[in-house]
């Protein structure tokens, strides 16, 4: 009789929530741009608090939360059976389940080289899972020095947005630093699930770093197109989630070199394909109406 472990387990619940979080992703994402290009007050430091308001009435957005909500319990689910590096990296899933959903929010056909990235993504995962290596007990004394770097890296990252003052600059660094949070909230949540039933401190950390990380994550939205945002985020979890399951935790083996740096090639040059890809991109679409009047986006492809 065939039996599955654990890390089987774990799978199984990462890539619902990573499709859960790929719809989470177009919802929100096609609302927040959309209320950001209508509304004059998002052009400020914070576009999200100009439009806060806004979103919290549009249907679509909340039924994007909903789904975010949603994934998340299923990835805790994830993190609870299988590693931390496995788990995150499949997360990058959800790039491809947002991709046709981009397209097809703006009613345009996906390129040749669209689908190439998506094959490249793909293999590259596939490298990158079977690299996995178990995990054991936390090491418990390096947790205060990686939360002191997250924080620092926030904020050299939101810092630097304001420097880029481009539009795709600012949208992929506050995304990079949504991705540090998310990625915190992967350990916190790696650290505190096998605990369950029973209570633990590290889920006092889950609140702070998913919040924050959420604000991020709609002013990223606001700032530029859903590949932009989306791809960095999701290349940027997983990648910190690797590196936190080597060091944060004692592991039995290491992954061998070559056959991981082929995984990162490979996945790098899928993203760059979609990240620059002529069809995702939103920056220069104009709005056509206040958000959230007929059409929750509020914004129309290029002919």
């Amino acid at each position: 009789m065939l039996t599955l472990g654990p890390w089987a387990a774990g799978s199984a619940a990462a890539l619902p929530a990573a499709l859960l979080f790929a719809v989470s992703a177009a919802w929100q994402q096609g609302s927040v741009r959309g209320a950001a290009l209508a509304v004059e007050s998002a052009s400020g430091p914070l576009a999200v608090a100009g439009i806060a308001r806004t979103l919290l009435t549009n249907r679509r957005w909340l039924l994007g939360q909903a789904c975010s909500a949603a994934g998340f319990l299923c990835h805790a689910v994830a993190l609870r059976y299988g590693s931390i590096s496995t788990v995150q990296a499949l997360l990058v899933v959800q790039l491809l389940f947002a991709l046709p959903f981009a397209a097809r929010r703006r009613r345009i056909r996906l390129l040749a080289r669209d689908w190439a990235g998506t094959v490249a993504v793909c293999c590259g995962l596939t490298m990158l899972v079977a690299q996995s290596v178990p995990v054991g007990p936390v090491r418990a004394d390096r947790l205060p020095i990686a939360g002191c770097l997250v924080l620092v890296a926030v904020a050299v990252l939101l810092v630097a947005g304001r420097v880029f003052g481009g539009t795709q600059w600012r949208s992929a660094l506050t995304a990079v630093a949504a991705g540090w949070c998310f990625a915190a909230t992967a350990v916190l949540m790696a650290v505190a699930t096998p605990a369950l039933p029973q209570p633990h401190w590290a889920w006092l950390g889950v609140p702070f770093s998913t919040v924050i990380g959420g604000i991020l994550t709609q002013e990223a939205f606001a700032r530029g197109s859903l590949p932009t945002a989306l791809t960095t985020m999701t290349i940027t979890d997983p990648v910190l989630s690797y590196a936190a399951g080597l060091t944060l935790f004692t592991a039995s083996a290491y992954p061998r070199a070559l056959p991981l740096t082929a995984a990162a090639v490979t996945v790098i040059g899928g993203v760059v394909l979609l990240a620059n890809s002529p069809t995702l991109h939103d920056e220069r679409d104009t709005p056509v109406g206040a958000a959230g009047a007929g059409d929750p986006v509020g914004v129309r492809g290029r002919a």
